[in-house]
């Protein structure tokens, strides 16, 4: 019952919070990318090819801060979960959820 609480609450987390969040990522890493490479003379013009990474990294980068706090809130509440992604890119936040669940249970149990 746990993995479909946790595929529940990861794909409501991906929607309200990590989506935004790897867009603010990406539009300020692209605007310094962007100027970093504009003044080099000579370099590959493989603009969508970076852009793609950044947007990944950047996506990977928010899943992974959002899905690691709300785990750790959860074991902290009492409550571990394991999750589901149908994305490669979400895999490293929903790994960091269940970890970061375990490691609030193991806090909470120490702290009572």
């Amino acid at each position: 019952m746990n993995i479909l609480i946790g595929t529940a609450i990861v794909w409501i987390l991906s929607a309200v919070f990590v989506t935004p969040l790897a867009k603010a990522i990406a539009t300020h890493r692209l605007a310094t990318a962007d100027l970093a490479y504009a003044g080099e003379p000579g370099t590959p013009n493989n603009t969508q090819a970076r852009h793609a990474s950044i947007a990944t990294q950047s996506y990977i980068l928010a899943d992974v801060l959002v899905m690691g706090i709300a785990g750790l809130i959860a074991g902290l509440s009492g409550y571990w979960f394991i999750g589901i992604s149908t994305k490669a890119a979400g895999w490293p936040g929903i790994l960091t959820f269940a970890a970061a669940s375990f490691i609030g249970l193991g806090v909470r149990g120490h702290a009572a």
